[in-house]
């Protein structure tokens, strides 16, 4: 899509996904347009001439281990019909970003598939996991947006894989509102103690960054903020924010 520097990406998409999909085929993958919920719901948005969606891509894995761990490049994600902007990640901080806390923690948590000891027993390759792969990833789309040079309106964010990005995107452009929304049930505080408190108050934080915080429903939004009271003491100050008539609020 031809699109000038000024009027790119006023209104800025930011999702672990891109538009495109892809399927083992042939031993080796194969690009598709992704049929997901997430890209289904914001990729009419996205057709807008005004509109730029950053995504995050990695470089290619060894060979030996392209089969297990699912990677998707920068040209894989090209499509005339959206601006995209990828967001490289060496391959090892993607699949510790991507696979080994957004789907065997972040997701499960979420979903409530945890053992009875929850994740006391996270062993050291898993923290390396959270500081080198899933924070450092959303640093670097934090700078990849910042040094692109787009003047943002407005910041949607997707998902449990950009749980720190709006606190880290308000430092840098403290004037531009964004939402954050999650497309997956959010824990009770009971259910998110089971993860290391470094973790969580990274989450909730990175959260109450956003100018709206979106969940799927209701019931979501409950316990979403019961874990900000619980775990954050912040019940004093979510309830002066949302007196504010331009305040954080949820939906």
């Amino acid at each position: 899509m031809n699109q000038t520097k000024h009027s790119a990406g006023n209104l800025i998409i930011v999702s672990n996904r891109g538009p495109n999909d892809f399927v083992w085929q042939d031993d080796h993958w194969a690009v598709r347009p992704a049929s997901g919920g997430l890209v289904s719901m914001i990729d009419p948005l996205a057709r807008q001439p005004d509109v730029t969606w950053f995504c995050c891509v990695s470089e290619a894995p060894p060979t030996s281990e392209s089969r297990a761990a699912l990677f998707t490049t920068a040209a894989d994600q090209t499509d005339p019909e959206h601006h995209i902007v990828p967001v490289p990640l060496p391959s090892k901080i993607y699949q510790a970003y991507y696979g080994t806390i957004s789907n065997e923690v972040l997701w499960m948590l979420q979903h409530h598939l945890v053992g009875q000891f929850g994740y006391s027993s996270l062993d050291a390759e898993r923290h390396r996991a959270w500081t080198d792969g899933y924070l450092e990833a959303n640093r670097r789309i934090a700078r990849a947006i910042r040094e692109s040079g787009i003047k943002p309106r407005a910041f949607l964010i997707q998902d449990y894989h950009l749980y720190p990005l709006p606190a880290l995107l308000r430092k840098v452009f403290p004037d531009v509102p964004s939402l954050h929304f999650t497309h997956i049930p959010f824990p009770d505080f009971a259910t998110l103690k089971l993860i290391p408190q470094s973790w969580r108050e990274t989450i909730l934080q990175g959260l109450l960054g956003a100018d709206v915080v979106g969940m799927q429903t209701d019931w979501d939004s409950r316990p979403f903020l019961g874990c900000c009271e619980e775990l954050l003491g912040a019940k004093g100050r979510l309830q002066e924010r949302n007196r504010r008539s331009a305040g954080w609020t949820t939906h």
